[in-house]
């Protein structure tokens, strides 16, 4: 038994072990890069180079540990996602601006249950990341046992509205599973997608108290 073992391990090529440990990395630190130039809002190479530099300074320093993650990747479906995603960035950020100014006094928000339709942790964290990253939306819990998303909107004033931010969260969701599910979780997805039941005001939306 310790001489197969042995053999086994001295088989392997250490130059492989270095470019599995580089490749599980690569993720965590381009999306913490991501985020840095996100945060500055300058995408200029000078802005990538800083953030890519910092990620890997903070990944070396916290020594966080490998944690291996399945991802898939479809270059037509994640520049569909990026389109969206800029699309209600601009989008939400007029209709805030606009309610804000111009109708302050009729503008309230509201906390919206949302079930999900996928299963993967890292695909949930990135659309939490995504939502809460347009203006005016913010995810505020995620229960993991019933899938569900509790995602704050604003402005939410009538089932309209609330209907509109579900159907966000949804086309935000079904995108980020088509551009980096794997095939297990595009199935998951499929099986978990139902017919939208009828959305009112009711025991799934809490509105704000002015």
């Amino acid at each position: 038994m310790t001489g197969r073992a042995g053999t086994s391990a001295s088989t392997v090529p250490a130059g492989r072990i270095w470019w599995h440990r580089l490749a599980g990395r690569l993720p965590t630190v381009a999306w913490l890069t991501a985020m840095w130039v996100v945060l500055w809002g300058d995408p200029r190479p000078g802005t990538v180079v800083a953030g890519a530099a910092v990620a890997s300074l903070c990944y070396s320093a916290a020594r966080l540990p490998h944690i291996p993650v399945r991802l898939g990747f479809r270059p037509l479906h994640a520049l569909r996602l990026v389109v969206r995603v800029a699309y209600d960035l601009f989008s939400s950020s007029v209709r805030v601006a606009y309610h804000g100014l111009w109708r302050p006094r009729r503008t309230s928000g509201a906390i919206v249950a949302v079930p999900t339709r996928t299963d993967s942790d890292f695909l949930l964290a990135a659309l939490s990341a995504l939502l809460s990253m347009v203006t005016g939306t913010l995810v505020i819990e995620l229960n993991r046992d019933q899938r569900v998303l509790y995602v704050h909107g604003l402005p939410v004033n009538d089932a309209n509205a609330v209907r509109g931010l579900r159907a966000q969260v949804r086309r935000t969701e079904e995108l980020l599973v088509s551009a980096f599910g794997t095939a297990e979780d595009r199935e998951m997805f499929r099986r978990l997608s139902r017919p939208p039941a009828r959305e009112g005001t009711g025991e799934h939306v809490w509105k704000e108290q002015r």
